[in-house]
């Protein structure tokens, strides 16, 4: 994947190329069309951008820290797992990820629709000014392969919950499982407080969800079950 991920971008540096020198959006609405994750793609029955999404990537930054993710994670998971259940959790996080990405920019349409998001956020008793919600942009977007890793991680720490890991910001190793717990309680306040809407939260969490819940139903009996 990290091979298919570097060459999709390698074409979208064409992609961008082309339309800076030749004025040519073709290459551009093939990615848009056929490999981003987006609302019109979802009701024009493209569904392959579903999965398609999670090998784009539109920043050098985004793709190094996710492949640098995958990089760590993605060999482990194939020795606990096999690289079936791999494939399985990878294309089943990034579908997991589309819906939950779907459902809760609709939720959000809906709020600012009725106009009932309060103007200020309160974290910790620090009064904030909202963030804008990414939906009242006029098309949202989802891509990167941010919920397929989070997927395959979030199965490796059920299986080995315990193992150190080190986690940005926090400058020493902590438990892998507290990691994602701690990861998800910040997407899930950081989606609904409206902070950095431009980063898809929900996927996120529908990712994470999604590498949990096939875990526990079907990779117990083949992973490295922990001793609590």
């Amino acid at each position: 994947m990290i091979g298919v991920s570097c060459s999709v971008y390698a074409y979208n540096l064409h992609a961008d190329a082309q339309v800076t020198k030749k004025r040519d959006y073709s290459h551009r609405k093939f990615i848009d069309r056929n490999l981003v994750f987006s609302r019109e793609n979802y009701e024009s029955g493209r569904w392959w951008t579903m999965i398609t999404h999670s090998v784009v990537h539109f920043h050098a930054l985004h793709l190094a820290l996710n492949m640098l993710a995958l990089a760590s994670f993605g060999p482990r998971s194939v020795a606990m797992f096999g690289l079936p259940s791999t494939a399985v959790m990878w294309v089943g996080s990034s579908v997991a990820g589309s819906w939950a990405y779907l459902a809760g920019n609709e939720y959000k349409a809906r709020q600012v629709k009725s106009g009932v998001l309060p103007k200020e956020i309160n974290i910790f008793g620090l009064r904030l000014p909202r963030g804008q919600p990414s939906v009242s942009q006029p098309e949202w977007k989802a891509l990167g392969s941010s919920s397929s890793v989070l997927g395959l991680l979030a199965a490796v720490a059920c299986a080995q919950p315990r193992t150190p890991i080190y986690m940005f910001p926090i400058p020493v190793a902590i438990p892998m499982s507290s990691a994602i717990l701690g990861f998800g309680l910040g997407s899930a306040m950081a989606w609904y407080q409206d902070l950095l809407p431009m980063l898809g939260h929900t996927a996120h969490l529908g990712g994470l969800a999604f590498g949990v819940l096939w875990y526990v139903l079907r990779l117990r009996r083949i992973g490295r079950i922990p001793r609590f």
